[in-house]
């Protein structure tokens, strides 16, 4: 019988030209279909989307007050939203709020542009600060050993940090000397893993440290041989499934309108690893980045005091 309203639910909004919504972001219906409604339904519809919290903890006998509708309006707003009744909205409610709740109910947001700037700077520093206290030095010495000795290495990752960190761990390494290959996709990453040797280094940065296809990546990439390492966060099974995990415990504030702080925990790590790398292997990476310089400032910029052509 559920199913059954759902998908006449369904029928009546593509009769509308309403977005057809998977039937568990009820959030998502009732925010598609609110300007249509009545105003009493958009009285509760403005309640759901507001305060969801309060909504779902409310008996009907003190959501009819809060709300000033009458409870047969409030079943009625239920079942227009596909539902059997008030209970089955709000278990999709809480199905939904399971991850949506920070964004219906955000933080206080800045008031002023510079307490934008404010909060952007304290969040960094704080991320680097946590991230300097918490990585385990002990494997972050054996990863610059074993980066530094390889013959080739491969630079993983998905997403829109983790893709644009194996970028600049490629930008920090390549001068020192060293071999590195990246890839942001898939299946590339599979079949660079699947030619890697004893000698080869297999890097993996995330996020989440729950991707599954990385998982299955560094899995392949061991099976052959190869030394893996992952940058991602503690207690995770990407960071369980390598031989060494870097891991800062760096987590979100919970604001989230601002970029996550957790970059830079993980930038300050890969120069961790970048400036170990370069000591380590000190007068060859001091040749191949006087050779860099040299071809810059002869060729683009003859400043000498800018930075290595980053």
């Amino acid at each position: 019988m559920a199913e059954a309203k759902r998908r006449m639910a369904t029928d009546r909004g593509e009769a509308t030209g309403r977005i057809d919504h998977p039937a568990d972001d009820i959030l998502a219906v009732i925010l598609d279909r609110e300007p249509q409604l009545s105003k009493s339904h958009r009285k509760i519809a403005a309640a759901i989307l507001g305060y969801p919290r309060l909504f779902v903890e409310k008996p009907v006998e003190e959501l009819v007050p809060w709300l000033g509708v009458s409870a047969p309006t409030i079943t009625r707003f239920s079942r227009l939203m596909g539902c059997d009744g008030l209970r089955d909205l709000k278990l999709r409610m809480m199905g939904s709020m399971r991850s949506g709740l920070p964004y219906l109910e955000p933080p206080t947001p800045p008031a002023t542009l510079v307490e934008v700037g404010e909060r952007v700077v304290m969040r960094a520093q704080d991320a680097i600060l946590r991230a300097e206290k918490t990585i385990d030095f002990n494997a972050l010495e054996r990863a610059i050993a074993v980066v530094s000795a390889s013959r080739m290495i491969y630079a993983f990752g998905n997403g829109g940090v983790s893709s644009w960190l194996i970028e600049e761990i490629h930008n920090r390494l390549f001068r020192l000397g060293l071999r590195i290959s990246t890839s942001a996709d898939h299946q590339m990453q599979m079949m660079l893993a699947a030619t890697a040797g004893r000698d080869d280094v297999v890097f993996c940065s995330s996020l989440s440290g729950t991707n599954p296809e990385l998982i299955r990546t560094v899995g392949i990439a061991a099976d052959y041989g190869a030394t893996t390492i992952a940058l991602t966060v503690p207690r995770t099974p990407l960071a369980a499934a390598v031989d060494i995990a870097l891991t800062p415990d760096v987590a979100d504030d919970g604001d989230v309108l601002g970029p996550t702080p957790v970059r830079y925990a993980f930038l300050a790590v890969l120069d961790m690893l970048a400036y170990g790398a370069a000591m380590k292997s000190r007068p060859a990476a001091l040749e191949k980045m006087r050779r860099i310089k040299q071809q810059f400032t002869t060729h683009r910029d003859a400043d000498a005091t800018k930075p290595l052509s980053d």
